[in-house]
């Protein structure tokens, strides 16, 4: 029998839920493998805020709104970063390395690398994600999923893999990262909410390893320029988070039509991504990936 077990911690102004599932620990076991981790993973996303956030006088965004950029060229042993940032623990996958002036080598800071990552956005979306939201730099289109996407492969990769547990997601504020360990047949099914209905779902997903990002107004209202107000909600699921995140703000930006252009003009995007959209008046369409292997959706009943 499968044990699960939830924390729910509060950042970044939303509740984030961790969940962590296993077919051999016992639920005293895995809770207290979850009150462990989920201490630091709220320590990572406070720290987070605190860097990112647009509604801090003293975070790096701020100060750089201010014209303040030179977290730019700052490394990861600087303070003012996450801690796990500066203590070199964030994973070397994704994280840039650059040449000191001396011709040394030095990790880039998550502001670097967030700020490098809005940038590769805006040119892989032709704009229509864009950090510099109404004049201002605000990398909140994909600072949460990127977030979420370390603190989970830093905090909760090493639990599956180690064996203290079969399955692991965290999410928060409509981004989900989620992950399964090779052995087992576990599977998340993750709901599609329904944006007229917090209580309702137009979409089950059934994934084991990736992330789902839904973007829309429903929650924040319009805080994305847009071009074409074709879209309520577009939820968009991938391999990575960070970038499932990404072309989810990108598809309200864009509106459905330009977004399955740009998804089909790049052939890693749509090799791996799959969507599901509410359309403005209330209709539901998808978008499929073209690789064989990918996650599934599963029809809700007719909203009446």
């Amino acid at each position: 029998m499968t044990v699960i077990q939830a924390r729910v911690i509060h950042a970044m102004t939303i509740p984030f839920t961790i969940q962590l599932a296993s077919d051999t620990a016992s639920a005293a076991q895995l809770a207290t493998l979850i009150d462990t981790v989920t201490p630091r993973i709220a320590d990572f996303l406070r720290q987070v805020d605190a860097t990112f956030s647009p509604f801090r006088s003293d975070s790096q965004v701020t100060a750089a709104r201010h014209g303040d950029w030179s977290p730019l060229l700052a490394d990861a042993s600087d303070r003012h970063l996450p801690q796990s940032a500066a203590q070199g623990q964030l994973p070397s996958r994704r994280t840039g390395i650059t040449l000191a002036p001396d011709g040394t080598r030095r990790t880039q800071s998550a502001f670097a690398e967030v700020y490098a990552l809005t940038e590769q956005a805006k040119q892989l979306t032709h704009g229509h994600f864009d950090p510099m939201h109404v004049g201002a730099y605000d990398p909140t289109g994909i600072v949460k999923g990127w977030a979420v996407e370390r603190a989970h492969e830093q905090f909760l990769m090493p639990l599956i893999k180690s064996g203290q547990c079969d399955a692991a997601a965290l999410g928060g504020g409509g981004d989900i990262q989620t992950a399964v360990a090779d052995t087992s047949d576990f599977t998340w099914n993750i709901g599609v909410q329904d944006p007229s209905n917090p209580h309702g779902t137009v979409r089950t997903v059934t994934m084991r390893n990736g992330g789902i990002a839904t973007s829309g107004t429903s929650q924040r209202g319009e805080h994305i320029t847009r071009s074409t107000y074709d879209l309520t909600q577009a939820t968009v699921i991938g391999d990575h988070l960070t970038f499932a995140d990404m072309w989810a703000t990108t598809a309200i930006s864009a509106g459905e039509r330009t977004f399955r252009e740009l998804v089909a003009a790049n052939p890693a995007a749509q090799a791996d991504l799959m969507a599901v959209f509410v359309r403005a008046d209330g209709t539901v369409s998808e978008l499929k990936p073209g690789r064989s292997t990918s996650p599934s959706t599963h029809r809700q009943p007719d909203r009446s």
